[in-house]
């Protein structure tokens, strides 16, 4: 009797063992996924910084030439119409020859 009663708490004792091993296992795969997930959180984290600083520095760069841009914007409006004022002005006259050309129009 008593050694079915060492045989029985034998295997009771195997059967925590065998628990408490797939308990450790489990935990361990938990930590392990969580740690992937902070990993990839702080990558995340990271990435979104790089980003805002260079938001922060294209910004930074416009405002400190501010003047450089507006007399660029200037000159290229100022260009843009000096070329549509001549190009309307151009398609309006009426071709003449090389005689007509030479004379002023009056022939």
């Amino acid at each position: 009797m008593a050694d079915k009663a060492a045989e029985k708490s034998g295997d009771v004792a195997s059967a925590a063992v065998d628990a408490a091993g797939r308990t450790a296992g489990m935990s361990t795969a938990v930590v392990h996924s969580a740690a992937e997930r902070v990993q990839a959180g702080r990558q995340v984290v990271i990435a979104a910084s790089g980003q805002a600083v260079a938001f922060a520095k294209t910004a930074w760069t416009l405002i400190a030439h501010r003047k450089l841009l507006a007399a660029g914007v200037g000159a290229g409006l100022s260009a843009l119409g000096a070329t549509s004022y001549l190009a309307g002005r151009r398609a309006g006259r009426r071709t003449h020859g090389p005689i007509t050309r030479l004379t002023g129009g009056r022939i």
